[in-house]
């Protein structure tokens, strides 16, 4: 006991003694491989986090894409086309009948809001299908609408009185962010904020880039583009294909493709007003 407290105060005569010490010399900093050991740690840490939001994503877009199909196959009527078209056409009644489904499923998901009813901003995760096939929907309804009456040989009525539901619809996509569902707030506030911190930048108008595939209007065939002229109202670009012509194309539902709004003819020369009809005058000298 006696040798156990001779130890103790010994002890206590030391530390003073190593303190001073230790102020002496200064702080510690950690050695080139203790950094080197936290550095592998960090780095380790994203890789695991970045791997679990791919998972994440692959599993909501193979759900999306499955469902997507499975509508696709309880709507078909001719057999062996098993996968969903890519463009569709408003004289097959099975397209129609598709997109139709497909936005009321959507509408439906818009109502049913969850965990996210007080936010402008949701996850993908939360669509019944693919954005792409959604919008791309939405856009085919839209053009229907818009459309002569006589070009479509369903009820069109009925779609030109839903036209601003559908626009709305489509409208409403851009507030359904390719964000892990954990990362977008629940709360008002915070989830307006996404506006500035992520949507801004994220809705940047985009810009066709020479090998970009341009759509013709009514038909099925493509082009590609060789130059950008300009830009002009409503996102619309003037392009110039590798066939030499120039059209109005705007952004497709799918990256690196373009839709054909018009084909810009030259203009066809002549004289102007000023102009008098039997040629330009001379000075007589």
């Amino acid at each position: 006991m006696l040798k156990r407290f001779a130890r103790f105060l010994e002890d206590l005569r030391l530390l003073p003694e190593a303190v001073s010490r230790a102020m002496t010399l200064g702080p510690r900093y950690p050695s080139e491989e203790e950094r080197r050991m936290v550095a592998r740690m960090k780095s380790d840490g994203i890789r695991r986090e970045l791997a679990n939001r791919a998972v994440a994503v692959e599993e909501h877009e193979e759900r999306q894409q499955l469902a997507y199909w499975q509508l696709w196959r309880s709507i078909r009527s001719v057999a062996g086309e098993t996968i969903p078209p890519e463009i569709f056409d408003r004289s097959v009644p099975d397209h129609v009948s598709l997109a139709l489904s497909v936005v009321g499923d959507y509408d439906a998901a818009r109502e049913s809001p969850g965990a996210f009813s007080d936010c402008l901003y949701r996850p993908t995760s939360d669509l019944p299908y693919p954005q792409s096939a959604i919008r791309r929907c939405c856009e085919f309804l839209i053009g229907i609408a818009d459309d002569d009456p006589a070009s479509f040989e369903g009820d069109h009525e009925q779609l030109a009185n839903e036209r601003d539901a559908l626009g709305v619809a489509l409208f409403s996509l851009d507030y359904f962010l390719d964000l892990p569902a954990s990362e977008i707030p629940r709360k008002k506030l915070e989830n307006l904020a996404l506006e500035h911190r992520y949507v801004f930048r994220s809705r940047q108008t985009a810009k066709p880039a020479p090998g970009d595939v341009v759509i013709r209007s009514g038909s099925h065939l493509t082009e590609s583009v060789s130059e950008v002229i300009g830009v002009g109202d409503n996102d619309e670009w003037m392009v110039l294909t590798t066939s030499g012509a120039s059209m109005q194309v705007v952004r497709s539902a799918e990256p690196g493709k373009w839709d054909q709004v018009n084909v810009v003819a030259p203009a066809e020369a002549s004289w102007l007003a000023l102009t008098p009809t039997n040629g330009t005058p001379t000075w007589d000298l």
